[in-house]
């Protein structure tokens, strides 16, 4: 006989949580999602200042909120720290609206088991997906830099040649995605990060296969 654990409702939502968990995860994932709830309803539903996702800390700015990374259609992508082994990640979370909604996690399992199949220099790693109460969340590898739409923003057209380097060194990731038989579809300066080193290009990874697809080799 398989043994479980006893669980308790969450006297917020009413979510039912394994009585070994601080803190209910619907209110601790709705309270990333909407930094512009009131922050002593958010602080009493988590019962805690951190947000915790299995071994993952959610990181915070200065005024209690999530450093938030990028937002996407599927979730949103939060600075976290491993503190199992004690280095940053970058950590998506499902959207809080998505909670409940087998398709959609269906999707962002798929997205994530994508980018997890791909190993190469240029495109960022997923090594970890779990699941905390009712959601999913992926923990992949945390990229110094800022998004090449950011860089662009911020800087305006590229020397030619740190473009040639980010088109070079793209590429060479989008093979190795190809090698997977699977297609981007949504490469744009947004899903690039690029990090630079005393205004040169050290690296160039490309982030986001939410919109991957397989294709058949004939």
């Amino acid at each position: 006989m398989v043994k479980t654990k006893s669980k308790r409702a969450c006297p917020v939502c009413g979510t039912l949580f394994p009585d070994d968990s601080e803190s209910c995860p619907v209110c601790a994932l709705q309270g990333a999602l909407k930094p512009e709830s009131d922050a002593s309803s958010i602080k009493d539903a988590r019962s805690e200042s951190e947000l915790r996702f299995e071994h993952y800390r959610v990181l915070q700015n200065e005024d209690g909120t999530p450093i938030e990374l990028g937002h996407g259609a599927m979730g949103v992508t939060y600075k976290a720290f491993d503190v199992h082994l004690q280095c940053p990640v970058a950590l998506k979370i499902i959207n809080a609206r998505f909670i409940g909604d087998d398709s959609a996690h269906l999707r962002f399992v798929r997205e994530a088991r994508a980018a997890a199949s791909v190993r190469h220099p240029n495109v960022a790693s997923v090594f970890h997906l779990g699941e905390s109460g009712g959601n999913y969340f992926y923990a992949m590898e945390f990229v110094q830099g800022e998004t090449l739409e950011t860089l662009i923003r911020r800087s305006g057209k590229l020397e030619t040649d740190m473009a040639l380097e980010v088109v070079a060194q793209v590429a060479a990731g989008l093979t190795a995605i190809q090698k997977q038989h699977l297609v981007h579809r949504d490469i744009k300066p947004s899903n690039i990060l690029v990090d630079l080193e005393e205004g040169r290009l050290e690296t160039a990874k490309i982030i986001d296969l939410g919109l991957a697809k397989g294709v058949v080799v004939l």
